[in-house]
């Protein structure tokens, strides 16, 4: 009778723990990687064609996108993100032209490098190859060297930009390309919108806020599992 129960219990247990592993290989997990740039340009010219001289706004940026996701239901999946930056922005005002070569000249020159991170939780929604996500960044910085102007309560005008959670998320439409059963081409727009309160945990003089946004190209790759 021993035996009998053992078998049973063993015979129970196996059953279990395929039904567990059945109902884990319907969930799926998404890591994804890629790269977004954007660039862009102004300058005036007395004519089209005549030589470029120095433009009055000129930004290129670079940046790197890292996602996790679990999928939670359907057409839903919940996970986290991460996201770099990098670019360099010049603006200048016109000041006519050089007498001498006829190209632009400017003046009130402001510009540099600047860096920018954030991460935090994010939710996608799939349909076939159609995908949606938002997210929200938790935390982050954005060290600007051309914001000069902006102030921190005690003087600094070094310090890294500190972000204001409360309005901090990106938005994005996109689609998959499948190259393979379990890796796909992801192409898509995301939309950011982030807001900073200060630096280096002191708020701006006057208690202003600075905020970004942008549209931007995303390329990337996904793996599921």
């Amino acid at each position: 009778m021993m035996n009998n129960h053992r078998s049973l219990l063993i015979l129970f247990f196996t059953l279990l723990f395929v039904d567990v592993m059945r109902g884990q290989d319907s969930l799926r997990w998404n890591v994804e990687a890629g790269f977004t740039y954007s660039a862009f340009q102004q300058q005036v010219k007395a004519e089209v064609g005549d030589p470029r001289g120095e433009r009055l706004v000129n930004q290129t940026e670079f940046g790197i996108l890292l996602l996790g996701s679990f999928q939670v239901w359907e057409f839903v999946h919940v996970g986290a993100f991460a996201q770099f930056d990098r670019g360099n922005r010049h603006a200048a005002r016109f000041n006519g032209f050089d007498a001498a070569t006829g190209k632009t000249v400017t003046k009130d020159k402001i510009g540099g490098n600047y860096r920018e991170f954030w991460f935090g939780p994010m939710v996608r929604l799939q349909w076939k190859s159609i995908t949606g996500e938002t997210g929200w960044a938790l935390a982050g910085f954005r060290d600007d060297e051309a914001r000069t102007d902006l102030v921190g309560a005690t003087g600094d005008t070094t310090g890294t930009f500190d972000l204001l959670p409360s309005v901090a998320f990106f938005g994005s439409l996109g689609a998959m390309v499948p190259l393979h059963e379990e890796v796909s081409l992801i192409v898509r727009f995301e939309y950011r919108l982030r807001y900073y309160k200060g630096r280096q945990g002191e708020q701006f003089r006057n208690q202003i806020e600075h905020g970004t946004q942008n549209i931007t190209p995303y390329i990337g790759m996904s793996w599921r599992f």
